[in-house]
């Protein structure tokens, strides 16, 4: 659509509109007839592949449902990350239970969207309709952008002759080179030193494009919508969610005129892929395929960390960690209200496809470290989640934190309403397992240096402990605990051991999810067409760094090949 030379004297681009049946326009003002510079419209194909984006947990704004009042908006700049700090810093436990509702709460689609002037693919009014508002800017709305230009562009002066400097984008020239043999070419851009770059990042060469399959690429329109939710409730309600807004986005198209759509293909990040699996496993009927973004296949030990801890902070000097602990929560007296009874949350536990035993409870004296026991041995829910502070000293959730507001009482006891939203989550995982939408792609990091993470939770303490006394220290309760990580524990009227949750991340990954669970993808059923493994980025920005997103381009290349013929 965008190769195609048009008069060098075209050089006044008109940005693509859509009219309010979903037609496609451009506008423009007269100009007087010695004013030589023309207008340059590029118009979309005629066959739509819509690529919805589906977020990761609290990449979605979401309001109160009767207020309307922000309920979680992150911040989009330094300096409003530092009042969202402040603000977060002095609310109150009650307050946190009250806003993270999720009976209480929804999408809250009308938040900050703003397009670049110079952007010609959509206008802002078109985003918002896209649903780009619900999502966090300043994680997405880089990434959704970028998508339009490599998509839709694919060409770095489109309408414009190759004479004219135009060519095709290194994402997308990339693609027919693969595995090329190294030449001394001079050419710019370098499209097979773009693909080995790309390669040497993904740790593999997968097979290339031929020509005709890029060609394909030029045939259809993408465009790139986005579908938030409330992640609050169970992912299993999400999918259902993200299925209606699929149907919604094809009926949109083949309402109009000009347009004709069949399939869409998905795009997520982090637990957006517990979404789209599923809604797949739903009806995968309208899906072309998924391309899912650092997804925790099998859930993360740091949820259980912070339902004791509090959100981690990695020493004084961390400031965007103190920032962060201070917006989701320092303490487990802020996180439990909050979290506790909400199942997409929970649903980030680790599930029966993380490895066993990242539970620990270790003695550290004279240099040596001793396992003096490893959770879980079988199933997590009923050997770690179930249990709580009143059960045992390492029990995941404090019962008295659950309910502050005093809201829960009057329908249920708090526990029991922890016990229904842990429930939810285990049955998701259940009815889940590992199935995936049977053309699946995606990548997740491997980083052992830069972006550590918690591959598995440790309560340690200095103090010895005999052998005689392990079984009755894993069933004792604390004499004393407080919300940060830190527990007593009185086996006896001399013998009072003093344990401290480790602050240390022990396993690579992107910084939130640990290796073994991103590495979970290539388990998935059927197995995934290809997944791609990288260094050098963080969990929430990973689809901004270069390499993550040229194996994105590649993923939805190839899933393209599998579409319908377009019609001219």
């Amino acid at each position: 659509m965008t190769n195609q030379a048009v008069d060098s004297k075209a050089v006044r681009r008109l940005p693509l509109q859509f009219d309010d049946k979903g037609e496609p326009m451009f506008s423009s003002v007269k100009s007087p007839e010695d004013f030589k510079l023309s207008a340059l419209v590029i118009r979309p194909p005629h066959t739509v592949i819509p690529i919805i984006f589906v977020p990761g947990i609290m990449g979605t704004n979401i309001r109160m449902a009767e207020e309307k009042k922000d309920a979680w908006a992150p911040p989009n700049s330094a300096l409003s990350g530092l009042g969202q700090a402040l603000k977060r810093s002095v609310q109150k436990p009650e307050q946190r239970q009250v806003q993270f509702d999720p009976n209480n709460t929804e999408v809250n689609p009308d938040g900050p969207c703003s397009i670049p002037g110079n952007f010609f693919m959509l206008t802002e009014k078109e985003a918002k309709k896209r649903g780009w508002g619900a999502l966090h800017a300043d994680s997405y709305h880089e990434t959704l952008q970028q998508l339009e230009i490599s998509l839709n562009e694919q060409y770095s002066k489109p309408g414009r002759s190759k004479e004219d400097g135009n060519h095709l984008l290194e994402e997308i020239g990339l693609l027919t080179q693969l595995g090329a043999a190294d030449s001394s070419s001079t050419d710019k851009p370098d499209y097979k030193k773009a693909a080995a770059k790309a390669a040497a990042a993904w740790g593999e060469t997968p097979p290339a494009l031929s020509p005709a399959e890029v060609d394909k690429l030029d045939d259809y329109y993408y465009p790139v919508w986005a579908c938030g939710y409330n992640w609050l409730q169970s992912n299993k309600v999400s999918g259902e969610h993200l299925l209606k807004r699929i149907n919604e986005v094809i009926k949109f198209y083949n309402d109009s005129q000009y347009f004709e759509c069949s399939k869409v293909i998905l795009l997520t990040h982090s637990m957006g892929g517990f979404v789209a699996r599923s809604a797949a496993q739903q009806d995968p009927s309208k899906i072309l395929g998924i391309v899912h973004g650092v997804q925790p296949v099998g859930g993360a030990p740091v949820v259980y960390r912070r339902f004791r801890a509090g959100t981690e902070v990695d020493g004084f000097f961390d400031i965007a960690g103190a920032a962060a602990a201070a917006i989701i929560g320092w303490s487990a007296a802020d996180v439990t209200p909050a979290l506790s009874c909400a199942p997409g949350p929970l649903e980030l536990l680790p599930n029966t496809a993380y490895p066993k035993g990242w539970l620990k409870i270790i003695q550290k004296t004279g240099g040596e470290e001793r396992i003096i026991k490893q959770l879980p041995e079988s199933d997590p829910y009923e050997e770690i989640y179930s249990k709580t502070t009143d059960d045992c000293w390492w029990g995941m959730v404090d019962p008295s934190l659950i309910d502050p507001a005093n809201t829960i009482k009057s329908v249920m006891p708090p526990l029991k309403a922890y016990k229904v939203a842990l429930n939810m989550a285990e049955q998701f995982h259940a009815n889940l397992e590992l199935s995936a939408h049977e053309k699946t792609y995606g990548y997740y990091g491997i980083d052992n240096n830069k972006f550590l993470t918690f591959g598995s939770v440790s309560w340690d303490t200095k103090n010895k402990i005999s052998t005689e006394n392990e079984s009755a220290l894993f069933v004792a309760k604390d004499q004393w605990r407080n919300t940060t990580g830190k527990a007593d524990v009185a086996l006896d009227a001399e013998n009072t051991l003093h344990f401290k949750l480790r602050n240390e991340r022990d396993q690579g990954g992107d910084g939130t999810v640990p290796l073994v669970s991103g590495a979970a993808l290539e388990k998935l059923i059927p197995a995934p067409q290809m997944v791609f493994k990288m260094k050098g980025f963080d969990h929430q920005n990973s689809y901004k760094n270069r390499f993550a997103m040229q194996s994105t381009i590649y993923s939805i290349a190839k899933l393209v090949q599998l579409a319908e013929p377009a019609t001219p």
